[in-house]
């Protein structure tokens, strides 16, 4: 099984995009998977460089915030070391959490990877959770507490609610995390900083989990040698546009402009369940854009 060149690029947009964005991954993945003509799932080294393309843009864009943390951590400074290690406290204490809930469920999770009517109703729930966050962030402005002032219950909420994205594919990881940690009483910045910072350790625990999951189960090949620019090219795609989704997400959950994608996840949460079957059977209808 192989990958062009086109689709590359295409699944590179989609995940750089809706990795960050509150609109699902998942969800988008399959559609456009679905979708492309003479589409086969190439294998698993495919997925994970998607991911460590998503993973190069979060690095690059926190690398100071992460430089000062590690320096922090060994600091001689014990305010420092202090701060640092409570960071890195945070977001273990977190991702956990998260792997805790998530993986006795796994079963469910995976069944739900090609279950797009459940994906709609995940999406008019994320509509929903959306919504509620505008109001909780619109209503508090520029009050709540910095990430230094984040507490252990905070993380442990974010990372158990967290779970719910990848127990239930619709709902967005990054829009989940970011609407809980305000409801926590997080400042705004506050709440997306960590939410980014938290999905560097569940990448990189979520894709060591499937890929040897896959390995063992030998699901498919882990390199197509024809294939392999394409894979690089699609990483390096994933990179770059997720890199300014990072930064288009931070400026809009600090001024709360939530709407366009609260109406996003709710108009295709309902063509989700309404079509899902057509979806599903490879019906594509009067939907040329792919094709």
């Amino acid at each position: 099984m192989s990958v062009t060149l086109g689709q590359a690029v295409l699944l590179g947009i989609v995940q750089g995009l809706t990795e960050f964005l509150p609109v699902s991954s998942t969800t988008h993945l399959a559609l456009a998977q679905r979708f492309l003509p003479g589409f086969a799932q190439p294998g698993i080294l495919f997925d994970v460089l998607l991911h460590v393309g998503t993973l190069f843009a979060l690095v690059v864009y926190f690398r100071s915030r992460i430089a000062t943390t590690f320096a922090g951590a060994v600091s001689s400074d014990p305010s420092e070391r202090r701060k640092a290690w409570k960071l890195i406290g945070l977001l273990a204490l977190a991702v956990g959490l998260t792997g805790l809930v998530t993986m006795p469920l796994k079963r469910f999770a995976i069944e739900g990877m090609t279950e797009f009517r459940r994906m709609g109703v995940a999406l008019l729930g994320m509509a929903v959770l959306l919504f509620i966050a505008q109001r909780v962030g619109g209503a508090r402005g520029e009050r709540g507490r910095a990430l230094e002032e984040m507490r252990p219950r905070d993380a442990a909420l974010v990372g158990v609610c967290q779970s719910v994205s990848a127990i239930l594919h619709g709902f967005s990881r990054s829009g989940n995390t970011i609407s809980v940690g305000l409801f926590a009483g997080l400042s705004r910045r506050a709440a997306a900083e960590f939410s980014f910072l938290l999905s560097i350790p569940t990448i990189l625990a979520a894709a060591a989990v499937e890929n040897i999951h896959a390995y063992r189960l030998k699901t498919g090949p882990l390199v197509d040698g024809s294939s392999l620019p394409a894979y690089v090219i699609g990483m390096f795609v994933a990179a770059v546009v997720g890199y300014f989704a990072i930064s288009a997400l931070l400026r809009i959950v600090v001024s709360m402009r939530l709407w366009p994608f609260i109406v996003y996840c709710a108009v295709l949460g309902l063509v989700l369940v309404f079509f899902a079957e057509r979806i599903s059977s490879g019906f594509v209808g009067d939907l040329k854009v792919l094709s």
